[in-house]
């Protein structure tokens, strides 16, 4: 009798760690698609990860990502503060919340909220500094977000460079061409295509034609496809008339 007991309670242990394993496996196939530019897919494995286990967690982060692709943002948010409730360690969600409300006009407030916590989640995490800077870029504290940016120059190597184009964007827009060049040109000579972008910008606003056409041209090298690239070739093609307008 007890030998049968045993029995059952190792089948049911077993049960328990078959499905648990059969949920992940769904989640990191939902990841996956998410990198490769399926959410439809990915939203489907998510959902079967969650029948089989209440205890697959990470599939309300990947429901989050796709509602963001989808700009669904109340989804979003449901989805990160469900995962943030669950998994309360875990910086991911409030910083991924974070950037998330940056692209939603008058939630800046909130999206500091998010990013402070996530720091405080992840104090050394290069990530952490760069939403917190762009947060309080966007909020108009300058300052503040210039000292987060300068931290990852020295102290990020991988993000050195994002920063870089994020906080000569900031100062461009602040009407600081002269710091923002300095902040660019490092990120430029390193081939981050935006920071040519963002200096073509500057040196049209200065009638500098020669380091502008420069600028776009190192900018369509570096990306023939990206995303200003139609507007690039024809500033190219205006700067001889004169009536340029990067976009």
């Amino acid at each position: 009798m007890m030998t049968s007991c045993f029995l059952m309670a190792a089948v049911l242990f077993l049960d328990f760690d078959v499905d648990a394993l059969s949920a992940d496996l769904h989640v990191e196939t939902g990841m996956a698609y998410i990198e490769q530019g399926l959410p439809d897919k990915a939203m489907g494995e998510f959902i079967t990860a969650l029948e089989i286990s209440d205890q697959a967690y990470e599939a309300h982060l990947g429901l989050a990502r796709i509602a963001v692709i989808n700009c669904s943002w109340t989804t979003a948010e449901e989805e990160y503060l469900i995962y943030m409730e669950l998994r309360p360690e875990n910086y991911r969600a409030p910083l991924e919340m974070a950037e998330m409300l940056l692209t939603v006009y008058g939630r800046y407030p909130d999206a500091l909220v998010f990013a402070e916590t996530a720091l405080s989640l992840a104090p050394l995490n290069g990530e952490c500094w760069l939403v917190l800077a762009d947060t309080e870029g966007r909020l108009g504290n300058i300052e503040v977000a210039t000292t987060w940016y300068r931290r990852i120059f020295t102290e990020n190597v991988e993000l050195a460079d994002e920063a870089r184009v994020r906080m000569g964007s900031l100062l461009f827009q602040h009407g600081d061409l002269p710091e923002a060049r300095e902040v660019l040109l490092p990120a430029a000579s390193s081939g981050k295509a935006e920071a040519h972008h963002i200096l073509a910008v500057m040196y049209l606003e200065q009638n500098d034609e020669l380091r502008a056409t420069d600028s776009i041209n190192r900018y369509l090298y570096l990306e023939p496809n990206g995303h200003w690239a139609d507007s690039a070739r024809m500033c190219l093609d205006e700067l001889l008339s004169g009536t340029v307008e990067l976009r």
